[in-house]
């Protein structure tokens, strides 16, 4: 009684201050639990958001850009005229304004608008001395060969909108591994569970044995060494018992890890099973050809250095803008005479020319090009290297499966012959046709049985979610979808799971 006290006290400080207020969870609730608070998780949202505010950001180039300058200042000189020295006094007052607009042909557009209030006295006078100088101007920019072409004059944009589906594709990478942890962690637990049952059930026929014994030995039917082989099986399957209760304390703790639960969880009724999947290499890699988020990055990745590689030909031209001009001037002794001025077309003016530069051998261009194409085969050879490695772990996840599942099946069997020769050995043991360590002994090989048949349905399970994530079918199996491109003013998450 004493040594059943204190291991149940040794349990009892075993398990989680937290287990009253511990969130109790299924398989689908602890990874829908995982996909709305795991802070990893979140961690890549944030940073798929901030992606899309680079994005948005790239899209400013477009726009208008407002100018305003203003000016006061005065002057005095002497000016040699045809009779005399004359003293010049200048007084005036500069106000310009524009507004630029970038086109995405790469052409610049800048209407600007100049006024100059400049005040002059003379000594002797002039005939005629306006004070208002005006200039409204609409002159345009655009280059015909290097710098032309929506491609170009987008590049930081395009570049932005490859990295942030690298990002989309980084988050749901992290919801792949977060997904198969849970999974896993799961599928532990419940075999923890199971297992620490049966340890119970062993100490609980231990003491039993023991108590039989005793009674036997009092009687004078069994030999003294009968309570002491009892004693000894009691003992070693109490310390399985604490290493039970420790192997699926540790688990759940995982578990709410796993799920940001600081007071722990408890899982439900499940039992381990082995649900039918499946599973084909071929139609395994050509979903993950589409599905698998790495995969994805890769391609990303050389995506981007297409554009990079489209944007470094655009270099090699020369560069070829053709500017033009109109503006018309105005003058007036106020400002309303030069408006007015400006309105008729007495001063108006206009050009229109072409501009050629070119550096003699292009080096730096031509370089910049091939390092660009060296960079993509490259990046295509690490692919395709990449994609055999995927069918290599697609074709070794099938396989894996294929051995757990008849795994499953022997060790059924094996718990089943266990279980009918410690019957047996019970019986025996009752007549006095077997000792205590054969009881014992039989009891170890069911133990083993048991944790054979255990461990064949949790690793049946878990390469299950092996083989959904290789073939990138995990989030798709599960119910995980995104909802749409990343926005950084909000706040629902990107990943959703469809209740079931």
């Amino acid at each position: 009684m004493i040594r059943s006290i204190a291991l149940w006290l040794m349990l009892a400080l075993l398990a989680p201050a937290w287990s009253e207020a511990a969130e109790r969870v299924n398989l689908k609730q602890a990874e829908r639990f995982a996909l709305e608070r795991n802070l990893n998780l979140k961690a890549s949202d944030y940073d798929a958001r901030a992606s899309e505010a680079l994005v948005r950001k790239g899209y400013g180039i477009y726009d208008p850009r407002a100018l305003a300058s203003f000016s006061e200042g005065e002057s005095r000189d002497i000016s040699n005229t045809a009779t005399t020295l004359a003293e010049v006094e200048v007084e005036s007052r500069i106000f310009d304004v524009s507004l630029s607009q970038l086109l995405p042909t790469g052409a610049e557009l800048v209407a600007g608008f100049a006024n100059d209030r400049a005040r002059t006295a003379t000594n002797p006078s002039p005939f005629v001395n306006p004070a208002y100088r005006s200039e409204a101007s609409l002159s345009l920019v655009q280059p015909l060969l290097q710098g032309f072409g929506q491609t170009v004059t987008e590049q930081q944009i395009l570049f932005a909108v490859q990295d942030r589906h690298v990002a989309v594709q980084d988050l749901r990478a992290q919801a792949f591994a977060l997904l198969s942890q849970v999974r896993d962690s799961y599928y532990d637990i419940l075999r923890y569970r199971d297992n620490l049952k049966y340890r119970e059930t062993s100490v609980a026929l231990a003491e039993r044995i023991l108590a039989e014994n005793r009674s036997r030995v009092n009687a004078g039917v069994l030999p003294p060494i009968e309570i002491l082989e009892a004693e000894v099986g009691l003992t070693q399957r109490e310390r399985e018992l604490l290493d039970a209760q420790r192997a699926y304390q540790d688990a759940l703790d995982q578990l709410a890890v796993l799920l940001n639960f600081p007071q722990g969880v408890e899982v439900g009724d499940d039992e381990l099973l082995a649900h039918e999947l499946l599973a084909d290499e071929d139609a395994g890699f050509r979903a993950a050809l589409s599905k698998r988020p790495d995969l994805q990055q890769r391609q990303r990745e050389i995506e981007k250095l297409d554009i990079e590689r489209t944007v470094n030909r655009n270099q090699l031209l020369p560069a070829v803008d053709l500017t033009a001009r109109y503006a018309r001037k105005g003058l007036g002794e106020d400002y309303g005479d030069d408006l007015d001025s400006i309105g008729s077309d007495d001063l108006n003016n206009w050009n229109i020319g072409l501009s050629l530069s070119y550096p003699l051998g292009n080096r730096e261009a031509r370089n910049e090009l091939r390092k660009t194409e060296l960079r993509i085969k490259g990046q295509q050879a690490r692919l395709q290297q990449f994609r055999e490695e995927v069918r290599n772990e697609i074709r070794a996840a099938v396989r894996l499966l294929d051995v757990n599942r008849k795994k499953i099946e022997v060790a059924r069997r094996g718990r089943e012959l266990s279980e009918e020769k410690l019957r047996t050995l019970l019986k025996r043991k009752e007549v006095g046709l077997a000792t205590t360590r054969d009881v014992l002994e039989g009891e170890d090989d069911l133990a083993r049985a048991r944790t054979d048949q255990i461990a064949s349905l949790a690793d049946y399970n878990r390469s299950v979610t092996e083989y959904l994530r290789v073939s990138g079918l995990l989030l798709e199996t599960e119910g995980v979808t995104l909802v749409g491109l990343p926005d950084p003013e909000g706040d629902e998450p990107l990943l959703d799971m469809q209740k079931q």
